[in-house]
């Protein structure tokens, strides 16, 4: 009885070995719970980026068949550009599809994740009223001794706590049926929608052939292309930032397969405790049955009864350790059947992400190709716009300089040409103011061989003249006395006129016949032909006076012709400092390009982006005039050289009108 006592006790403490496996079993149950929750919040947003990724290829569908419109509506020398974004867009198009199919396919395997999860929670469920039925049998057994009933109410509280936690584990397994039922809906929801997204295309693919007769709007619709283009790239940075996010989750998820292939790891190694403690329980089995026979055979009056109900109870329990062993088999190959599919899942998708990183690298390099093209070709033609602007500034400076010159040149000549004039009038001014003075000598030695006579005659014929002063340009003052004189002596002064009259005639007209008007022996003729008549000092000094107003304008009108000639000096002068400030000018912009261009490789180098390059015109202006101050200023300068010419021009038709 003793060692029979002492086999129970060592059943029950098996069978507490047993509880307590189960307990961790459970726990584990637990924590795949929990994962499970965990993957069905994934599945949640999984199901949403679906729908966004639906909404997305709604609106490139709608656009893949606008594209296809715009195709068939475009002539064959459409743009070669617009072809190749369309057959870039229908690259991304049919990639985004895949990814759909993908995910949806994932949701399929979560859905048969979550199947095998229940028939686990199911089994487990199985393993708990087993241990329900050997709790019940062993509380029939209290009677035997105090230490067993101990032993007994440890184990219901055990047994009560693990109802507890089979009741929350039931309220969870509720919560996820439910969430099942609800991602079922949306999946059918989801198909009910590719069904719509397929009439859609369909009806799309109907109205395609009425698109065809809009041939006039092909302009409006190349606007709309380019906006929509202009969307589509957005549309595709955001793909790619959704991309960058499902790189996170897939991370995610490899971190997640770790986790269960350390899981595997663990359910391996109680499966080997498992099976050693099953072949334990095997010898066990064989020395408890062998021991069994023996007091049966020794006590078979007594206790057959009792013998037979514990040995149908042993049996009861062997088989169900069996069961247990063969459930935990089917759940170790199950699992492992999950790890070889996430597996091939992960496999799966570090491909597609390494052929979508490939894609975005060629689509980045493209896009900066183009970038720098446009970028070189903007380059060069403003480089050939500096040198042509630089060409026909020089071109212009040099013209201007060549009519500057030309101008100081004409300035010189007429410079000269006057002060040629204004020697030639002084000269004979000196000469006229000579003559004169020998024309007085003549008079007044012929006046004083007839003074006796006149004397002897009759002092009535005698006629005295005032000594008038005749003020001529070097201010030289003499005296006259113009006598009456005799026949004889009008007859001698009339012969000297007419040999001077013969000798002026030989010679050309000069500048004292416009000066002086008519000659002084005519107005002597004019006199002594007037026979009796009184000649009076007024009418000689009137001539004279008219002769030198002649002459002080003459000299007034020099005198405001050498000023103009300074002040057109003086704006040549200022011209020509402009002109040279403006080669300071230019050579400080030849200086400043190489500046410009360090400026602009810092601003632009060979990978830029569009941010950058809008930098490029307001640097260019800064340190570069605009067109209208360039034209301005040439006006300026045109009309200085023509205020100057005008200038000229009036001097020169004053002096040959003087």
């Amino acid at each position: 009885m003793i060692r029979f006592v002492k086999k129970q006790i060592d059943k029950l403490k098996t069978a507490k070995c047993e509880n307590e496996k189960l307990k961790v079993e459970l726990g584990k149950v637990l924590k795949d719970f929990n994962k499970c929750s965990d993957l069905e919040m994934k599945c949640s947003d999984l199901a949403l980026q679906l729908g966004e990724l639906k909404t997305q290829l709604e609106e490139d569908q709608d656009l893949d068949g606008k594209l296809k419109s715009h195709k068939v509506n475009s002539d064959s020398n459409g743009d070669d550009v617009i072809s190749i974004h369309i057959v870039q867009v229908q690259n991304e198009l049919t990639s985004m599809k895949s990814l759909l199919r993908k995910q949806t396919e994932e949701c399929d395997k979560q859905t048969k994740e979550k199947e095998k999860l229940t028939y686990t929670v199911a089994e487990l469920r199985s393993l708990l009223d087993d241990a329900y039925a050997q709790l019940e049998s062993y509380k029939e057994k209290k009677s035997m001794e105090n230490v067993i009933t101990l032993e007994m109410a440890d184990f219901e509280k055990t047994v009560e706590r693990l109802q507890k936690e089979l009741k929350t584990v039931n309220f969870e397994r509720h919560s996820l049926q439910s969430q099942l039922e609800s991602m079922m809906k949306e999946m059918n929801n989801i198909h009910e929608e590719k069904a719509l997204l397929t009439d859609n295309i369909a009806e799309l693919n109907a109205k395609k052939a009425e698109l065809a007769l809009h041939k006039k709007e092909r302009k409006d619709l190349v606007e709309e292309l380019q906006k929509q283009v202009s969307a589509q790239n957005r549309e595709r940075d955001q793909l790619i930032s959704v991309i960058g996010v499902n790189e996170e989750k897939i991370g995610d998820l490899e971190a997640l397969n770790a986790s269960l292939n350390r899981q595997l790891a663990s359910l391996c190694s109680q499966r080997e405790s498992l099976q050693r403690q099953y072949d334990d329980l095997s010898e066990e089995h064989s020395t408890f049955r062998t021991r069994a026979l023996y007091v049966l055979e020794q006590k078979k009056s007594e206790d057959d009864e009792r013998a037979k109900g514990e040995i149908e109870i042993l049996e009861e329990t062997i088989r169900q350790q069996n069961r247990t062993i063969d459930n935990l088999t089917n759940s170790y190959r199950m699992l492992q059947n999950e790890l070889d599919s996430s597996s091939g899942h992960i496999r799966t998708l570090s491909t597609e992400i390494s052929n979508l990183q490939r894609q975005l690298t060629i689509v980045t390099e493209s896009h900066k190709k183009e970038q720098r093209r446009e970028f070189e070709l903007h380059f060069a033609s403003e480089a050939k716009l500096n040198n042509e602007l630089l060409t026909q500034i020089d071109a212009s400076i040099i013209s201007h300089n060549q009519e500057k010159e030309n101008l100081l040149v004409i300035a010189r000549q007429e410079r000269k040409g006057l002060e040629e004039e204004m020697e030639r009038l002084r000269r004979m001014l000196d000469e006229e103011v000579m003559r004169r003075k020998e024309m007085e000598k003549i008079q007044v030695a012929t006046a004083t061989q007839n003074v006796a006579i006149q004397l002897q005659k009759s002092s009535k014929y005698i006629l005295p003249f005032r000594s008038e002063k005749l003020w001529y340009p070097k201010d030289i003052c003499y005296s006259t006395y113009l006598i009456r004189p005799s026949i004889e002596t009008a007859d001698a002064v009339e012969k000297d006129i007419k040999c001077d009259d013969n000798d002026e005639k030989c010679e050309e007209k000069s500048l004292e016949e416009v000066i002086y008007g008519e000659s002084e022996e005519l107005i002597i003729t004019d006199i002594r032909n007037q026979a009796d008549t009184s000649v009076t000092s007024q009418s000689i000094t009137q001539i004279i006076t008219k002769q030198l107003e002649h002459t002080r304008e003459l000299l007034n009108e020099t005198e405001a012709t050498n000023a103009k000639l300074v002040e057109q000096a003086k704006l040549l002068k200022e011209e020509i400092r402009r002109m040279e400030r403006d080669r300071e000018r230019q050579s400080h912009l030849t200086n400043t390009e190489y500046l410009k261009n360090v400026i602009m490789k810092f601003i632009a180098p060979e990978k830029v982006t569009d941010e950058r390059g809008r930098l490029i015109p307001v640097l260019t202006t800064m340190l570069k005039l605009s067109n209208d101050e360039r034209m301005l200023q040439r006006i300026k300068r045109l009309r200085r050289v023509g205020e100057t010419i005008f200038g000229l021009l009036e001097q020169n038709h004053s002096v040959k009108a003087v």
